[in-house]
């Protein structure tokens, strides 16, 4: 059989991108070894952008989430050195910057949406065992694990969310970036008695002789992670009894009632975070998705995050190119865009990790002397900000026409609860290519309108008034006063491609479609 996309792999990546071509229309089939979900959390954070995405997915109130207010760094004698409080932080996307929730759930709620769609077809129980790629057609051979039964199938498009051991990437033979980061630690997955409530925000214990990382994710699940010392004995730290151990100093602060001998050790496991970069995300209609194109120490919660927004990238330009409206050329800014940014985000969580998980007590002192002096100059907390822009640098954006601080950046979404026509920001500037107009008046918008390059936008081009209800967000008016932006081109991801100020709005504007266009074009 002959389908549009196949998908290897069917975690939560995978998931998503069934989902997002499913809704797209096209054939799809979805390759993945194992018939049912994990039941054990492995991803635990979701960031602004991503929920955000998941709002375009209209699933976002189907999530249940946990916000994080604050984060609190205890010395190793148990006292508090000092609290990161984030509960008045922006939500530049329009949510909480960092939510916890649990991925079995997700997946379940991803898996149950897409079985309302016909045009995925599953192979559960099944695996790739060969891949020929080709600039125009893939061929793939699977193997049933019950019958043991082959078949070959091809598609179009590969995308593999086949996690760090690709099968796709290995296969393709493409090397990676080994930033040489290991670390191992304990990673355990706790559920509390339910009749302890929660009460404790997430907390580093700063403690060099054995790092420790505590954070309520979701209901009554507490993951914790302990560094792994090298005399550690990996058969004995793991048992449960030794996790309690290592719990009870600490696990007052979760409820000071708290018997540590009840609740669920869902697991405990030595893992090594790693910090590795895929050379290329694509090679041919091939491409990586995922863990299969980077993994990254968990210190910022990004690692699914990312993979969600690998999918969000590579999903509008590849429908783009299916449906005939962009150059098949766009597909080759999938991978510079997002290794631009996937390794700015490893090399900041590596440098988390380092601030967090030191075992050299000098350092260690240095850090918690800098944390202590932080309680009066709130800034030196700047390098813990779990807000990130993670700008396009490289790739579709407008670096060099009229560049802006802003370009390459993901655009602001006023606050959910203020709608236009019923609908939220997102909602109302669509999710394709948008120009919106900010402040002009109705002569100018229309000249804007009738230029001949605007056609690129069909019709989807804005005008945001000063009396329009979004200008009641503040912080929405401030990004676009101080960027002194008076027009923007949004593209279908929410990053912004270019703007311009207001001096000679009509020909800039012109002269930016132009440029637009001849880059997908």
């Amino acid at each position: 059989m002959h389908f549009d996309i196949a998908i290897i792999g069917y975690g939560p990546v995978g998931a998503v991108a069934a989902n997002i071509f499913g809704a797209s229309g096209y054939n799809i089939v979805v390759i993945e070894p194992n018939k049912e979900i994990w039941d054990v959390p492995r991803a635990v954070a979701l960031d602004g952008q991503t929920q955000r995405i998941f709002q375009s997915m209209s699933l976002i109130s189907d999530v249940e989430r946990t916000p994080i207010d604050g984060l609190r760094f205890i010395n190793k004698y148990g006292k508090e050195i000092v609290y990161v409080d984030f509960s008045d932080n922006p939500q530049p996307n329009g949510y909480y910057e960092t939510v916890g929730f649990s991925q079995p759930k997700l997946e379940k709620i991803l898996r149950s949406r897409n079985s309302q769609y016909t045009n995925i077809n599953l192979h559960l129980g099944a695996s790739v065992t060969k891949l020929k790629p080709s600039p125009d057609i893939n061929h793939l051979t699977l193997i049933n694990h019950d019958t043991g039964k082959s078949e070959n199938i091809s598609s179009n498009y590969v995308l593999a969310c086949d996690g760090a051991n690709s099968f796709v990437r290995q296969n393709l033979d493409i090397k990676s970036y080994d930033y040489k980061c290991d670390q191992d630690w304990i990673v355990v997955d706790y559920e509390i008695d339910k009749k302890y409530p929660i009460l404790a925000d997430p907390m580093h214990i700063c403690d060099y002789q054995r790092p420790i990382t505590v954070a309520h994710i979701a209901g009554q699940h507490i993951r914790w992670e302990f560094k792994f010392n090298k005399e550690d004995d990996v058969n004995h730290i793991e048992k449960h009894s030794s996790i309690r151990s290592m719990m009870k100093k600490h696990a007052w602060r979760l409820n000071p009632d708290i018997d540590i001998n009840t609740g669920r050790i869902l697991r405990a496991s030595k893992y090594t975070f790693h910090g590795v970069v895929a050379d290329t995300f694509k090679l041919n209609n091939c491409f990586l998705v995922g863990d299969s194109a980077h993994q990254m120490p968990p210190f910022l919660g990004q690692g699914l995050c990312q993979g969600i927004k690998d999918v969000y990238n590579l999903h509008w330009k590849l429908d783009g190119v299916m449906r005939g409206n962009f150059h098949k050329k766009i597909l080759d800014t999938y991978s510079t865009e997002r290794i631009s940014i996937v390794k700015s985000v490893t090399e900041t969580a590596i440098k988390h990790g380092g601030i967090i998980g030191t075992q050299n007590k000098y350092i260690a002192f240095v850090r918690d002397t800098l944390l202590t002096i932080a309680r009066i100059f709130p800034k030196l907390l700047s390098f813990f900000d779990f807000y990130h822009p993670w700008q396009i640098n490289k790739g579709l954006v407008d670096r060099s026409l009229y560049p802006n601080k802003i370009n390459g950046i993901v655009i602001p979404q006023p606050n959910l609860n203020i709608k236009v026509n019923n609908m939220s920001f997102d909602q109302f500037i669509g999710y394709k290519f948008c120009l919106i107009i900010f402040n002009q008046n109705e002569e100018k918008f229309n000249n804007i309108k009738a230029l001949d390059s605007s056609k690129i936008f069909k019709n989807n081009i804005l005008l945001i008034s000063n009396d329009s209800p979004f200008n009641k967000d503040s912080n929405f008016v401030k990004w676009r006063n101080d960027n002194n932006i008076s027009a923007v081109i949004i593209r279908p991801d929410r990053h912004v491609y270019g703007c311009c100020d207001d001096k000679s709005l009509v020909t800039k504007v012109d002269r930016l479609n132009k440029k637009l266009i001849g880059e997908i074009r």
